[in-house]
């Protein structure tokens, strides 16, 4: 009955607190209840779907409403669009398979969503051995498959290939699904990324076609985790507005030229992120000549874990509206033990807004020379918001050369500063001889898991230095590592320079505090 407890609150909160104030327990539930009873019923269906569609409750707990009275049983029960979202999740068991059904008979019509977690918390991490195969996956796309012309999003998280090999099995004959604009297919194992590491298992290599290569002409937006398809099916993967390819086996993606086609027939696309290997590329021979151009994107989300696929990939981009920027060292949790030096990959981003010197003598300089990739064309100046995961340098000076090209920059968001790149961001004490400040629009910096004494002193030395360079907005979290205490000299020294600190403390019994990482 937790939802009917919600709705209470809710009732209580939005409409009867001035009524019911000065009532004793008993009398303000009968009050409650009697209004309840007089809401007209479109106000009573939009609560219902407040409660029904919040994203954080167990849709499950819903059901408790056809049971309250014949009223509200008949208006949950005539309103199709409360029952449209299906979440199962792992273990499964038969009573969930007969709640998938009756969700999807009460829905009616209506456009649904579906959710499945099938991850298993203990999984020792053994293919072969995980509770979930492809029998258990089964009669679930035999439930979920006839209602194709209802999906509107398809969302699977899966340990393993079997459970996403039997949904691209089923769907193949799929010639339509009219209101699909969402699918997200992740196999939630990093490691597959490694360098050398080749897609397992060996049996199920065979790529099976996304949809069977269908028109979906709603679909706009898709994110595949460690999948395998048939790259050479344009026609399901057009007019995309989202597309994400995140950790996969190297040996599976695309070649450059099915990659191209992929890209040309999504010119609207707005967000591209790539973590781990793009398309297959030779590294010893830089592609010269070819442009993928991205006439709308505003966003890149590159996540990298060799530096010279990172340049070869990111130099046949050709992004003119480019906005927003996250570049993520994603090696750290794929390959633990090899650590990936970002200098070379930061100065070739830079070389093209060098001024006193060439990039060819800069990265000379570094021994290696990235002139054979030739200059970056990302438009670094017009970007206005960076995020920066884990970044590792050898030359903390490429920092600040990467810095000078950012112009416009408003908003930087670093999470892991392994180098303390913030470090580079303060302002020295001196004369007119200290170089420009770094970053002159800047106005707000968000950090997690950062040296707090580091980010005071940027906040600090930029309002102390110029009223313009001062922060509109600072915050730091603690995700991983142990916050400050509440009221000790640190949290107090943050809290009066005006940044905002989030997380929870070894000695805090409350996650009341506690802000989940942006």
């Amino acid at each position: 009955m937790k939802s009917i407890g919600r709705l209470r609150d809710f009732i209580s909160a939005r409409i009867l607190r001035s009524s019911v104030i000065s009532y004793r327990r008993s009398s303000r539930t009968s009050t409650i209840q009697m209004s309840i009873g007089r809401l007209p019923t479109e106000i009573l269906s939009v609560i219902f779907s407040l409660i029904a569609h919040d994203p954080t409750a167990n849709p499950v707990s819903f059901a408790a409403i056809t049971h309250v009275c014949t009223r509200w049983r008949q208006i949950a029960l005539a309103n199709g669009s409360l029952w449209n979202r299906v979440v199962l999740t792992y273990p499964m068991s038969p009573h969930h398979l007969a709640y998938a059904l009756t969700w999807l008979q009460r829905s009616a019509s209506a456009p649904i969503d579906i959710f499945l977690d099938l991850r298993d918390p203990s999984w020792d991490w053994n293919e072969d051995t995980h509770n979930f195969r492809w029998q258990e996956m089964e009669p679930i796309m035999r439930i979920f498959l006839p209602h194709v012309h209802r999906w509107r999003r398809f969302e699977l998280l899966t340990d393993t290939w079997a459970p996403i090999f039997t949904f691209l099995w089923y769907t193949r004959h799929v010639t339509s699904a009219p209101l699909l604009e969402t699918v997200s297919l992740s196999r939630c194992n990093l490691y597959f990324a490694a360098r050398g590491q080749v897609f397992q298992p060996t049996s199920l290599r065979q790529p099976i076609q996304f949809f069977r290569g269908a028109n979906l002409e709603r679909l706009t937006s898709v994110s595949l985790v460690g999948v395998h398809i048939q790259w050479n099916q344009p026609s399901s993967l057009r007019n995309l507005t989202v597309l994400e390819l995140k950790f996969h086996a190297s040996d599976v993606m695309p070649n450059l030229q099915q990659f191209t086609t992929i890209i040309e027939a999504c010119p609207g696309l707005i967000h591209l992120a790539i973590f781990g290997w793009g398309p297959v590329l030779d590294v010893s021979s830089p592609v010269v000549g070819c442009r993928l151009r991205l006439s709308n994107l505003k966003k890149l989300s590159f996540g990298f874990l060799d530096t010279p696929y990172a340049i070869q990939l990111l130099s046949l981009f050709d992004l003119p509206l480019l906005d927003e920027f996250v570049l993520e060292d994603i090696g750290k949790v794929v390959s633990p033990l090899e650590v990936e030096d970002a200098t070379n990959l930061l100065l070739w981003l830079s070389s093209s807004a060098l001024v006193d010197t060439s990039p060819t003598s800069v990265t000379r300089a570094e021994g290696n020379d990235l002139s054979r990739y030739g200059p970056s064309t990302l438009p670094l100046a017009n970007i206005h918001s960076l995020e920066l995961h884990g970044i590792r340098l050898v030359n903390s000076a490429a920092v600040e050369y990467f810095f000078r090209r950012l112009t416009s920059l408003t908003r930087l968001t670093l999470y892991d500063d392994v180098n303390n790149v913030l470090r580079v961001l303060g302002v020295p004490i001196g004369g007119a001889s200290q170089p420009l400040p770094l970053l002159p629009l800047l106005e707000e910096i968000r950090c997690q898991d950062m040296d707090a004494d580091v980010l005071l002193n940027v906040v600090t030395s930029r309002a102390s230095a110029d009223s313009l360079l001062s922060l509109k907005k600072v915050s730091l979290e603690f995700a991983r590592t142990s916050a400050l205490e509440a009221g000790s000299l640190a949290h107090t020294r943050l809290v009066s320079a005006g940044i905002e600190v989030f997380g929870r403390s070894e000695t805090s019994g409350s996650d009341s505090d506690y802000q989940m990482s942006l």
